[in-house]
């Protein structure tokens, strides 16, 4: 399955943007950032994240400081968790030398989709942000009434969470804390993609 997003209207073609969604969560790290998104320093993690939050945000839309919020909530969520779990990360990480940093883990988090389109039957429905879990998608929808957008995609049986936005810094599920544990190591979406020739091989 394939879900278009950083559209507010689809366009004739809406697979011009579009997460490949299959049996896996689709993760930070999933696919290469767009080469014009990464940072000039490598190896700089700061200079990372914030590349990365500023090419999710660039996807959010014009005047959308709730997306752009959510992003930025949402990478503080997960560092959070990572630091609240640092020893135990550090442990895990040992055998490899100091090659990989509890932070790195960061981009195995779930990778939000701005203004994503949930495929449903023979159309697609948006939300403000969607995420694909390895089973399903779920969509969140910013604010604090429900809307009819909500109400349609629940009606087509989509998971939905409205997030009021004076509780988005506490509002995300439990089980997006734990991201890291079905990876065996980390590794980071700032990575020139193969040639053809390369990846066929």
């Amino acid at each position: 399955m394939r879900i278009p997003y950083g559209f507010d209207r689809l366009p004739r073609d809406p697979w011009l943007r579009c997460a490949e969604a299959g049996g896996k969560p689709l993760r930070l790290n999933s696919e290469p950032v767009p080469a014009d998104a990464m940072p000039l320093a490598t190896g700089d993690h700061t200079a990372r994240v914030a590349a990365a939050l500023g090419w999710l945000e660039s996807l959010c839309g014009d005047y959308a400081p709730l997306r752009r919020r959510f992003i930025a909530a949402y990478f503080r969520f997960v560092t959070s968790l990572i630091e609240a779990r640092r020893t135990e990360l550090v442990e895990r990480l040992k055998p490899y030398d100091g090659l990989y940093a509890p932070e790195d883990f960061l981009w195995s988090a779930l990778r939000p989709l701005p203004r994503g389109w949930v495929p449903v039957a023979d159309k697609c429905l948006p939300a403000d942000m969607v995420f694909w879990d390895g089973t399903r998608a779920i969509a969140f929808e910013l604010g604090t009434r429900n809307t009819d957008r909500q109400k349609a995609l629940l009606t087509a049986g989509v998971a939905v969470h409205r997030i009021d936005p004076a509780m988005m810094e506490n509002a995300l599920p439990d089980d997006f804390g734990r991201f890291w544990q079905s990876e065996s190591l980390p590794s980071s979406p700032f990575r020139r993609p193969l040639p053809p020739i390369l990846a066929s091989a």
